[in-house]
């Protein structure tokens, strides 16, 4: 009885988002203000963590929208719908990063001079900013890799399939940013000294 209560309950959700999908596909606009204001904080913490903390990310997350809002019709319902937009998300932030121009070197990272708790603070933003930095050194698969495992905390098999990549491809991309993540701070410090 309590699995099919719960089965009940889970359904209308479901129901409530493909009807709204199907409508947004089908150029009701409310229904796509529907599904953005669902989704855009999903959609901005992955853009957010692919990018790093830059002013982009929101151009970035509309971006995504325009492109889901094109391609919206081609949603077959065949995974779930945060899985595409994920693969919708994670195209964009590709792009971005291939045509960034500038980008952040570890070698003009200097530590501003505080004291007590602000201190800490900023010794914390520039340490963010600083593997920030080190992770655009890093191939955008690797680094994808190395975020959703490390910082997000998913699961090798949860990152396979949201990205659509074989489990050892998965593995394999994140020991390799382990490594070459090392390799670039080991040569930071180095350089430092």
């Amino acid at each position: 009885m309590a699995a099919k209560k719960s089965m009940a309950q889970t359904e209308p959700q479901y129901d409530v988002e493909a009807t709204r999908i199907r409508r947004a596909a089908g150029g009701d606009m409310q229904a796509f203000r529907e599904l953005y204001d669902d989704h855009a904080d999903y959609v901005a913490h992955h853009i957010g963590r692919l990018l790093g903390p830059r002013v982009e990310v929101e151009d970035a997350v509309q971006e995504v929208f325009v492109r889901v809002h094109g391609a919206l019709s081609s949603y077959r319902g065949e995974c779930k719908f945060s899985t595409w937009l994920y693969r919708v998300t994670r195209n964009v932030a590709i792009d971005h990063l291939r045509k960034r121009k500038n980008t952040i070197s570890l070698d003009d990272w200097r530590p501003l001079k505080a004291s007590g708790s602000a201190w800490k603070r900023l010794e914390a933003r520039d340490q963010l900013r600083g593997l920030y930095a080190a992770l655009e050194k890093l191939n955008v698969e690797y680094r994808e890799a190395f975020l959703l495992y490390e910082v997000e905390g998913m699961k090798l098999r949860e990152i396979a399939d949201l990205t659509d990549t074989p489990l050892g491809t998965v593995a394999s991309r994140v020991r390799r940013a382990r490594e070459q993540l090392r390799e670039v701070i080991e040569s930071t410090i180095e350089g430092a000294q």
